[in-house]
């Protein structure tokens, strides 16, 4: 296998124009503050015609069973953490415009649901509890020391997240899967 692993800056790729036939992007745009520039980077090494393929997700897409506010809150300081940080954690709503501004056509765009409940013990814990939640666990002390809540409130969001993988339980989340033309 002919792989070569680089690490480089998406505004400054070290690559001529037109130098690939498709570019495949997952998760980046999310903690970007400026996706549409990011993906204009990314079409100036597609050649004509070339395609993209981008997967972000959406933490505004969630929803649960039971519901809880607490839940919803907390979710919600991951959202606002990134946003202050420049990111945009709702991306994957938003793909179909910024390719649009980025200058692609033919873009379609899909939404992927992820849907969890006990008799899917596998996603249950690789995503609900080892993604999803360790992903809002990981903003705690960021989300506390801006006060969006206390320790206690935060716990109890994580726990209520927690109870949507027991027995009874149903958790959703969606990524959207983008393919555009250069």
């Amino acid at each position: 296998m002919n792989v070569t692993f680089l690490q480089a800056d998406i505004f400054d790729l070290p690559f001529a124009a037109e130098s690939f036939d498709h570019v495949f992007l997952c998760f980046v745009l999310e903690h970007l503050d400026r996706a549409t520039a990011a993906l204009r980077a990314l079409k100036k090494v597609l050649r004509r015609g070339g395609t993209l393929t981008v997967i972000e997700g959406d933490h505004g897409s969630t929803y649960f069973y039971p519901d809880s506010e607490s839940a919803r809150r907390v979710i919600q300081c991951l959202v606002e953490l990134q946003r202050r940080n420049g990111g945009n954690a709702l991306v994957g709503r938003e793909l179909y415009p910024l390719l649009l501004e980025a200058g692609f056509s033919n873009i379609t765009v899909s939404p992927r649901t992820v849907y969890v409940d006990s008799s899917k013990s596998g996603l249950t814990d690789a995503f609900t509890k080892r993604t999803f939640i360790a992903m809002i666990q990981g903003v705690r002390e960021a989300a506390i020391a801006s006060n969006f809540v206390n320790g206690n409130e935060f716990d109890r969001g994580i726990k209520d997240l927690y109870r949507t993988t027991e027995i009874d339980g149903v958790f959703c989340y969606t990524f959207f899967k983008a393919l555009a033309f250069a």
